[in-house]
């Protein structure tokens, strides 16, 4: 077995290339396969919110549609609590990296508290969200009222299930890890969360500057678009 094993070697090969890794190579193995499902889906959502977007686009040009910002008695014209939303979502990502770095370092504490904040700032943006949107109603900006609301409602409620359901996966790693107090491979799924909720912080900002536009900002983009 040792002649095998030396006759396997590639000494042409620089030691730099050979692999450093202390995990077992099925874990590796899942864990790209993992990697590759979650940039399928990732692609995925990207076109989603892309058509979203073209329509949405196309819409500002109809003589019904009114932008939610611009002017004083608009909603978003003063959006401070879309800005404290996008502090949350932001603060839930950075402690998510965290937790990872943590669950390398096998610190059990730590990985406790970074993923209890990453929680609960999670579920502040989605409270925040709900917020905004009774916000919305109780001002008469409901979903039938005007197009700009009825895509506000639309866009947010799909980013708000694509959250929900990044919540699902992440306590289904705390879940498995607590049968398994694996750190490795804790360590490995709260890297591809966090990819995940760095992907939906990034969505969040280019929604939020889209909805919060005014009028002039919508005819100078479906000008240079050719809408």
């Amino acid at each position: 077995m040792h002649i095998l094993k030396t006759l396997r070697v590639k000494p042409w090969l620089p030691a730099e290339l050979e692999p450093q890794t202390n995990l077992p190579s099925a874990l590796l193995n899942k864990e790209k396969s993992a990697s590759t499902a979650l940039q399928f889906f990732l692609a995925v959502i990207t076109v989603v919110f892309l058509l979203f977007t073209i329509t949405f686009l196309q819409r500002t040009q109809s003589f019904d549609f009114q932008a939610l910002s611009g002017e004083p008695w608009l909603p978003f014209t003063n959006a401070n609590i879309l800005w404290q939303n996008s502090a949350y979502l932001l603060l839930a990502s950075i402690s998510i990296i965290l937790a990872k770095k943590f669950a390398e370092q096998q610190s059990l504490y730590a990985i406790i508290i970074s993923l209890t904040a990453t929680t609960l700032f999670t579920l502040l943006f989605i409270s925040g969200q709900v917020q905004v949107w009774q916000q919305l109603n109780q001002s008469g900006f409901y979903i039938t009222t005007n197009p700009a609301n009825s895509y506000y409602f639309l866009l947010t409620g799909v980013h708000a299930l694509h959250i929900v359901g990044g919540v699902l996966v992440f306590m289904r790693c705390i879940w498995l890890f607590y049968f398994n107090l694996s750190y490795q491979q804790l360590a490995s799924r709260l890297k591809l969360c966090a990819r995940y909720w760095h992907y939906l912080f990034f969505i969040w900002l280019f929604l939020f500057c889209l909805l919060t536009s005014d009028a002039d900002t919508f005819k100078t983009i479906a000008l240079i678009c050719g809408f």
